[in-house]
């Protein structure tokens, strides 16, 4: 018997089908892969634990600290120190030599008794005459400046006699940078 080489295809296609395991006349899905795997549950690792506390640091700085010096006064119409200032104003030189880096500022006063131009003057020459006292003592004149204010800025009233006198004076102000600790 001869067959058509048609029929010849359709046999040798029919036999690879049923070696394949597939029925021709069956309807079984043929196997298209591996087997589902079932679903595994998912695990979170726990939290990590929370940071330890972080200490205060302690650190030292540079601060500015201002220092005033007052009670150095003067009689009406002078510029003369008064003995009694002697030693604050050595107190001062002292301070000057253990901060160098300090600035000085001496600033005179007056009473208002008289002109503006008249204290004015007298004021300055108040501040000089300290600026002089600690030069003549070991401060660097380059680290000290002199300015006059006439009657600006009273301290006291100057419609008593005490009043006047507190208001003849002399201030010295600076800052020295002082090393605080802080947190």
């Amino acid at each position: 018997m001869k067959y058509s080489t048609q029929f010849t295809k359709l046999m040798l296609l029919g036999g690879a089908v049923a070696l394949s395991g597939c029925g021709l006349y069956e309807v079984t899905p043929c196997p298209a892969g591996p087997a589902p795997v079932a679903p595994v549950a998912s695990v979170m690792p726990p939290p990590p634990p929370p940071p330890a506390p972080i200490a205060p640091v302690e650190r030292t700085v540079l601060e500015s600290k201002p220092i005033t010096i007052t009670g150095i006064n003067f009689q009406t119409n002078s510029a003369k120190l008064m003995s009694r200032d002697i030693r604050t104003l050595d107190e001062v030189a002292d301070f000057s030599k253990k901060h160098p880096e300090a600035v000085l500022h001496v600033n005179g006063y007056c009473s208002k008794t008289g002109s503006y131009a008249y204290n004015y003057k007298l004021s300055k020459a108040r501040a000089a005459s300290v600026a002089a006292y600690l030069a003549k003592h070991g401060v660097s004149p380059s680290k000290m400046s002199v300015t006059g204010h006439s009657y600006e800025d009273p301290i006291a009233s100057n419609a008593t006699p005490a009043g006047r006198f507190a208001n003849q004076r002399v201030e010295i102000n600076s800052s020295i940078m002082v090393k605080t600790t802080v947190k």
